[in-house]
């Protein structure tokens, strides 16, 4: 059976398309402006999510490393050395100290790129699904989109040049249910501007965000700076 052609937006930005489903998408392009929109869309949020999982060292790691070698003891006080260090083993001690060092600040830094691929897989998953859709949240203090997945009961808050909340202050989302606006997440753009945020939960109508004190709060707090309609 020929699958949709508007079902295959997300798929064909991830080059995750078969041979004739691509070909067949890409002649629909030619005749979808909505469908143009959307892949131009995925495009810049798949390159921003590539960028998220890169992990540079700090220049001045090394700097740091070497001044924690000089002030750090290679001997404990309790337990006698095997043998008399002479000077000449003092540069071997403290390079294998450095190293050591090295290690284990490069094992967080593998960590955390670990931490951040493994959340924008989760963010690539949900905005590439099948039956994702894209939500406008637009207002006179911020505005952004919210890719929503029902198969995945999860939603994706993207935004580029976005300015940053107040000090001590962060963006809350926000999803009326039964009447009622109900918090889903708070969320701050990046030094760039960008904000790639996965939410649980997906909309049934109104989708509002709100500045809020750091941590979120239980009642929105007025104005509402951006709005959307699921």
């Amino acid at each position: 059976m020929t699958p949709d052609p508007h079902t295959l937006v997300g798929p064909y930005v991830l080059d995750a398309l078969p041979v004739d489903e691509r070909d067949l998408f890409e002649e629909h392009l030619e005749r979808c402006p909505g469908c143009r929109d959307e892949a131009a869309e995925l495009f810049v949020a798949a390159a921003h999510l590539g960028q998220a999982t890169a992990v540079v060292a700090p220049a001045s790691l090394r700097e740091q490393v070497l001044r924690q070698v000089e002030v750090t003891r290679q001997v404990g006080p309790r337990t006698p050395p095997a043998r008399t260090l002479s000077r000449r083993s003092w540069p071997s001690t403290l390079a294998a100290a450095a190293v050591i060092a090295v290690v284990v600040a490069l094992g967080a830094l593998v960590l955390q790129a670990d931490q951040r691929a493994d959340r924008a897989e989760q963010v690539a998953a949900i905005v590439s699904a099948p039956d994702a859709r894209t939500v406008d949240v637009t207002g006179e203090g911020a505005s952004m989109r919210l890719v929503a997945s029902q198969d995945h009961s999860s939603s994706v808050i993207v935004a580029d040049d976005m300015a940053a909340p107040p000090a001590g202050k962060t963006y809350a989302l926000w999803y009326q249910e039964d009447g009622e606006l109900v918090p889903h997440g708070v969320f701050e753009p990046d030094a760039d501007g960008s904000v790639r945020t996965k939410v649980d939960g997906v909309p049934s109508d109104v989708v509002g965000v709100t500045i809020e004190p750091d941590g979120g709060s239980e009642k929105p707090t007025l104005p509402i700076v951006a709005e959307g309609r699921y």
